[in-house]
């Protein structure tokens, strides 16, 4: 039996929900006023479980079993509650309630599935509270989480973007990043026979108003890249090298960070982009980081061969005299470098040359606005930038092959 489909309503059926919802009444009342006849309490908990297991025979036919954690737990749905009580009425309310039905209970589903994930290995922790984050600030507090997502409708879906942006309240990529969590909660609905469709994938909000945000000033310009890199020069430590290769190429922090000098051929003046370092949480919440063999897309689209200027490679062959034998490129006391730390320097080094300090990832705006303004194809900017969409670097044109990228005109813009 479905979730989203009715058990059909009898006499019988409508006076056991009555006698369940009594018992539930009875027993909160007595918990949150703390009675002191437990004996009562578990006897009214008894014949609960009992009410819960002759609902649910008919039509939840797998085995509820105890985890060695203590945790008892059932498949199809999958799910697992702190006692089998807890797990008998989560059950009842999936195939008979209406709370379950409802997009916040499905986004409580999905996003303990997606912390598993992120428990082990395959999504990023940080993300996942990210979205918890954007969830609060977006969606808990509101009328459309409520309803049941049977119900909802594209209109409700688009009055909600229209609520939490009115008087251009957020910007058009924090609207999308709320749209974010509810494509993917609706995808999850799809995924578990909830609903049969995403509806909110088919929601437009380009006639949305967003707040104005100038992006112009938030790159690096020609002039400040040049004194940037100077003054790095000057320095030349291996954060300042790290700095310059950024400015010298097209990559993002995390796959500096994870350069090792396997990657990089000195004879064809091109390094390969297949990694980058990431950071986690450990099941103890302590922030780790790793080194993952894929970059952010997590796709071969994003893997690429990058030429090298003639400034990157003196640079990189400066870096390889003071680091011979390190496995990656950039060292500091036999660690990768860490982002906070890339960034602390560049902005001391922007102090010093009297520029407005922007990220290490404003680094790769100036990259990407370069090739645009040197003329190379759509499509080639893409590739080098490691992104799987195409709609990230505008739209999508046809990836032609490394070679026919001109090595003079990309020596030209990173020299």
């Amino acid at each position: 039996m479905k979730k989203y489909e009715r058990k059909e309503v009898t006499k019988n059926s409508l006076m056991m929900d009555k006698e369940i919802q009594s018992l539930r009444t009875l027993i909160s009342r007595y918990t949150i006023d703390g009675d002191d006849s437990p004996a009562f309490i578990n006897e009214m908990k008894s014949r609960l479980e009992i009410k819960y297991e002759n609902a649910l025979k008919d039509v939840h036919t797998n085995k509820i079993f105890q985890l060695s954690d203590g945790r008892w737990k059932t498949k199809n749905p999958q799910m697992a509650k702190r006692t089998r009580l807890d797990l008998l009425e989560a059950l009842y309310e999936y195939y008979f309630g209406r709370k379950a039905h409802s997009i916040a209970a499905i986004f409580d589903d999905w996003i303990e599935e997606f912390r598993r994930d992120a428990d082990q290995g395959h999504r990023s922790i940080l993300t996942c509270e990210r979205y918890i984050s954007d969830w609060a600030r977006f969606y808990a507090d509101s009328i459309l989480v409520t309803k049941n997502i049977c119900e909802v409708k594209v209109s409700d879906i688009k009055n909600h973007y229209k609520s939490i942006c009115a008087n251009g309240a957020i910007s058009r990529k924090t609207l999308n990043n709320a749209k974010t969590i509810l494509n993917l909660v609706f995808d999850y609905a799809v995924d578990h026979d909830y609903v049969a469709s995403n509806i909110a994938r088919s929601v437009s909000t380009r006639d949305l108003h967003c707040k104005e945000v100038n992006n112009e000033l938030k790159v690096y310009s020609n002039a400040e890249r040049d004194k940037i890199i100077a003054q790095a020069e000057i320095e030349n430590d291996v954060f300042a090298r790290a700095i310059i290769l950024m400015f010298c190429s097209c990559t993002r922090i995390g796959e500096i960070r994870a350069l090792k000098w396997e990657d990089v051929d000195f004879e064809r003046h091109t390094m390969y982009i297949h990694r980058e370092i990431v950071r986690r949480k450990d099941s103890e919440g302590h922030e780790i980081f790793v080194c993952v063999n894929h970059t952010k897309s997590g796709l071969k689209e994003g893997n690429r061969v990058q030429p090298l200027s003639d400034k990157a490679i003196e640079v990189l062959k400066a870096q390889r005299r003071e680091n011979p034998f390190g496995e990656y490129v950039f060292l500091y006391n036999d660690a990768p470098l860490v982002s906070n730390t890339i960034n602390h320097h560049l902005k001391r080094i922007c102090e010093r040359v009297d520029i407005p300090y922007m990220s290490s990832h404003k680094i790769r705006f100036w990259s990407v606005t370069n090739m645009y303004a040197n003329g190379m194809q759509q499509a080639d900017i893409q590739r080098m930038a490691g992104h799987a969409d195409p709609a990230t670097t505008d739209h999508y044109k046809r990836v032609s092959r490394l070679d026919d990228i001109d090595t003079s005109i990309w020596n030209e813009m990173f020299g």
